[in-house]
C-alpha cells in the first residue's frame, strides 16, 4: 500500500428487529465511527439525521447494529472527493 494511503472501514447499518439495511457507516481505520459518516441507501426515506439523535431503522424504527464491516483502500476519485468535501485539496475549476 502506498505511503499516505489510509484504509477505510465500511459497515452495513442493519435493524435488530426486521433486518432492513438503511445504509452504511464509512470511516477511517483507527478513528471513531460517527453519525455524520452515515451514508443512506439509495431511496432512503428515514428521518433526517441531526446531532444528538440516534440512528434507527428507517422501516420500523427499531435499533440498529453494524454488520459486515470490511476494510478497503479508497480509489483516487473517492479520496479526492473526500478532500474537497472536507475543505482540502485544489479548488481550481477544470
Amino acid at each position: 500500500m502506498p505511503a499516505g494511503t489510509s484504509r477505510r472501514i465500511v459497515a452495513d447499518v442493519k435493524c435488530y428487529f426486521c433486518g432492513h439495511v438503511s445504509g452504511q457507516i464509512v470511516g477511517e481505520r483507527n478513528q471513531r465511527l460517527r453519525l455524520s459518516n452515515f451514508v443512506p441507501r439509495p431511496g432512503y426515506e428515514g428521518p433526517p439525521l441531526k446531532p444528538g439523535t440516534r440512528l434507527r431503522c428507517e422501516r420500523c424504527g427499531g435499533p440498529v447494529f453494524l454488520e459486515d464491516a470490511s476494510s478497503s483502500v479508497p480509489s483516487r476519485a473517492v479520496s479526492e472527493a473526500l478532500k474537497r468535501r472536507n475543505g482540502g485539496g485544489d479548488s481550481k475549476a477544470a
